[in-house]
């Protein structure tokens, strides 16, 4: 073979290994970023469905935060929101997420009025109430317990009733005030006296000014935070009733199976523990046929621990919880 010859088939094999070698180098690059583009998808379309938050439809509930704080619920659309955008609606961490009732009502009775008040809002070191009492009628609502005075605590009654201001205010302006047994409602009036001046009341949420016990709805309630627009607020002989009226109801409510108490969850990404539906579809009822669901979410993992799940084909989870 000439040295020509040689060189030819050389310089042809050079140029065939660099063109191999080219074309692996460009064709990894492009695979690698294929690889990455599949594993963005696939996180994509496989772990997040890509919505912020998610739709509850509540009905005949009692939905209760801890204790006995909360409200019984006849029904209700609910937006809940992630805190992170990024991240699922975690149930197990109340502060990672908040609420924003859209339409229905909700009902505080006079357990849950006397238990947000003793463990929430005057439960602290220094608070001048205590061993606070509610009773609820139509158009009235009458607060009772012990008041400090002088370094002593002194029994006291105050009647009145509720007046909603921009959507969250609840206005309690009494009209009766007794004190140590006795009715001071017409020497406070004809002394011109407010009735701040005989009794303090300043706690998160809760400030007496003039003779108005000023509730602030948005800073009444333990997490998660409770974004409240009410639409209307009143007293009635089952309680205190709040209203919702606002848009952004979604009218997704078909349930996933025949109940008149549940907790349905529409959309977004929900984390239960360690599983975490995407694009939820999750309804939560009691294990007792028949009784309302009374849902606790601080204490939700020990219901669920003892009730049990169901699957169903379309993908669909069925949570029935313990009351």
């Amino acid at each position: 073979m000439s040295s020509t010859s040689l060189k030819l088939i050389t310089g042809f094999l050079f140029l065939g290994y660099s063109a191999c070698a080219l074309a692996y180098e460009t064709e990894t690059d492009i695979v690698e970023a294929k690889l990455e583009a599949s594993k963005t998808l696939k996180v994509s379309n496989y772990r997040s469905s890509e919505k912020d938050g998610s739709t509850l439809y509540i009905k005949n509930t009692n939905f209760r935060f801890v204790d006995n704080i909360g409200f019984y619920i006849p029904d209700l659309v609910i937006r809940a929101t992630p805190n992170d955008s990024t991240k699922p609606l975690v149930f197990d961490d109340p502060t990672s997420f908040s609420l924003t009732p859209l339409k229905g009502s909700v009902v505080l009775d006079s357990g849950k009025l006397e238990a947000l008040l003793n463990k929430k809002v005057f439960a602290f070191k220094g608070a001048t109430l205590r061993h606070i009492k509610v009773k609820t009628a139509t158009n009235v609502l009458t607060l009772s317990g012990e008041m400090i005075r002088k370094g002593l605590w002194v029994p006291f009654v105050l009647i009145g009733d509720i007046k909603l201001q921009d959507g969250h205010i609840l206005n309690f302006k009494p009209w009766k005030v007794i004190t140590d047994g006795q009715d001071a409602t017409m020497v406070l009036k004809a002394a011109n006296v407010a009735i701040d001046e005989l009794l303090t009341v300043d706690a998160p949420g809760a400030k007496l000014i003039g003779s108005t016990v000023v509730l602030d709805t948005l800073k009444l309630f333990p997490p998660p935070v409770l974004n409240l627009n009410i639409s209307k607020a009143a007293m009635e002989d089952r309680g205190l009733v709040l209203s919702f009226d606002n848009s952004g109801a979604e009218t997704d409510s078909a349930t996933l199976t025949d109940s008149n108490s549940y907790i349905l969850i529409k959309g977004g990404d929900v984390k239960f523990m360690k599983t975490v539906p995407t694009n939820a579809r999750v309804q939560v009822m009691s294990t007792a046929s028949g009784a309302d669901l009374d849902f606790c979410l601080y204490d939700y993992r020990d219901q669920l621990s003892a009730g049990y799940l169901k699957l169903k084909e379309d993908g669909a989870v069925l949570a029935y919880l313990k009351n």
